[in-house]
């Protein structure tokens, strides 16, 4: 919501007999405070005090709690989920409109959250609210209508796969590295889908007039590697935009386009709003996410599960390498070099396996210790560069997020071959340059580093000589992205901790980007 972080802008906000908690943006906030006029004066520099000042408004002149909140809802721009409790009426009401809201059933207790893992622990049973719906919570009932008609909508309980135990850290001290260990596992699961599916789901990509990759973030990354991989095996060309630069693309988008939603949530705002722009045009509308009945997943023609399980860390790790490995088997499932379809996604499923493998023997106590002297090593840097070549170019951008999220170290990636093109003029005597892959070329770029005076940090199958320190990664070849992030992932991480910061909870920033 709008305001800076303060006691006066804390949720939930009082305005005579109305209290409101609110996820979203009022996008028309300033038009509706001065519609207000001087009838309230606002204690607050949030949005969400004009959705209580207008609720309190409405409740007061119909007496009626949901038709307030409809009458209020027809006048705000933007996203929001709503959380609202009037005085003498048992229980609570939320609503939402773009934002999510979902509902945890137990015997005991129903629950309001923008997530599952808020209840997880209580319960596994669920109700999606979608758009333009109200919920009314009382202790004996659970009652969900269209906040646009008022009429009675039934919901289907629904029982989430995630168990309770994946979203306690265990022995681990956070959940970033529990989550970066889980990867022995998650890999394998996210390419836990029979052949049919997948082809299924290729094809509509394939016979599409036009593909774009929408996704924000770490996710993002994702789909900038997807590109190279569907280049290069499949020999397909593949847009990949970040989903707030998508409308100057739209124009594009018709009934024969495909747009390709990747997000660990599911709810991520911006891109919800391009998909549903799409599916009005007539776009197929495909998704890869953590979450199956999450809002992008349901909005989809087609959609798969990454099967990652839940993540809490803010920095997105298992959910990017699960992916990955479902974006390579699918590459594979789309090449031409072999004629049964079958044998292509069994060779994707190959790639992964193997790789799989040798991420198993790679992660490990002793292989975790060694990274983490190196983050000692330079944890007092201010600046950080890493370059990459191919697939390994998006790792380096992903690799500067996930080292700004979690030890807000100065970090930027580039690709290898354009540092003479302007950001070797960054480089100064000791500064730490992270060098991903031992190819001529890229070792060649090392050692323009090394001779400005760069300290460089290999992280490769091989140690070149030009490298101070190295971090070894199995060779996996077209699955060589996957290998190459984790490692980055641990060293995220052991930055943070060498820098005394909580790597779960960065500041400034939310697991699921819910508002644009």
């Amino acid at each position: 919501t709008h305001g800076g972080i303060s006691k006066k802008n804390a949720h939930p906000h009082r305005v005579g007999n109305v209290v409101l908690a609110h996820n979203g943006i009022v996008e028309n906030y300033d038009e509706l405070k001065h519609s207000v006029g001087n009838t309230h004066e606002f204690s607050s520099d949030t949005d969400s005090e004009v959705i209580a000042v207008l609720l309190h408004k409405a409740y007061t002149k119909t007496k009626s709690p949901d038709q307030a909140i409809r009458d209020v809802a027809k006048q705000i721009t933007g996203r929001f989920a709503i959380v609202v409790m009037f005085d003498g009426i048992p229980g609570f009401f939320a609503a939402r409109r773009g934002s999510p809201i979902i509902i945890g059933k137990a015997k005991e207790a129903t629950y309001v959250a923008s997530d599952i893992p808020a209840f997880l622990e209580y319960t596994q049973t669920v109700n999606y609210i979608d758009d333009n719906e109200m919920v009314y919570v009382t202790p004996s009932n659970t009652r969900v209508t269209n906040l646009i008609t008022g009429r009675k909508v039934q919901k289907r309980d629904i029982t989430v796969s995630w168990e309770p135990e994946e979203i306690e850290k265990g022995s681990w001290p956070h959940f970033m590295i529990k989550e970066i260990f889980d990867q022995k596992e998650t890999i394998l699961e996210a390419i836990h889908h029979n052949n049919k599916t997948i082809q299924s789901f290729v094809k509509k990509l394939e016979t599409a007039k036009g593909i774009y990759l929408i996704a924000c973030g770490t996710a993002h990354k994702v789909a900038m590697v997807a590109e190279y991989l569907f280049a290069d095996i499949a020999h397909i060309k593949i847009n990949v935009v970040p989903a707030a630069e998508m409308p100057s693309f739209e124009k594009f988008v018709h009934k024969n386009t495909a747009l390709l939603a990747i997000s660990q949530s599911g709810e991520t705002a911006d891109v919800l709003e391009i998909l549903e722009r799409g599916k009005k045009r007539g776009a197929r509308i495909l998704s890869i996410t953590n979450v199956p009945s999450s809002s992008i997943a349901r909005l989809s023609d087609a959609h798969f599960p990454i099967n990652a399980g839940a993540e809490k860390a803010v920095a997105s790790t298992k959910a990017a390498t699960s992916q990955m490995a479902l974006l390579l088997v699918c590459a594979y499932t789309a090449s031409k070099k072999h004629t049964s379809i079958k044998t292509l996604t069994d060779i994707g499923r190959g790639v992964i396996w193997n790789t799989t493998s040798a991420i198993n023997d790679m992660l490990n106590p002793r292989y975790a210790k060694h990274i983490e002297k190196i983050a000692k090593k330079i944890s007092r840097h201010q600046n950080l560069f890493i370059i990459g070549r191919g697939t390994l170019y998006p790792i380096a951008l992903e690799a500067a997020i996930k080292i700004q999220e979690v030890s807000y170290i100065h970090a930027q990636g580039f690709a290898a071959g354009e540092l003479k093109h302007g950001p070797i003029a960054l480089i100064e005597k000791g500064t730490p340059c992270v060098v991903l892959g031992d190819d001529p070329e890229t070792i060649a770029n090392a050692i323009e580093l090394q001779s400005r005076g760069g300290f460089i940090i290999g992280i490769a199958p091989t140690q070149a000589r030009v490298v101070d320190l190295w971090i070894r990664v199995p060779d996996c070849n077209s699955a060589q992205a996957i290998a190459t992030v984790i490692p980055i992932q641990l060293l995220s991480y052991y930055l943070a901790r060498a820098r005394k910061l909580d790597p779960d909870m960065p500041r400034n920033l939310a697991k699921s980007v819910t508002v644009k």
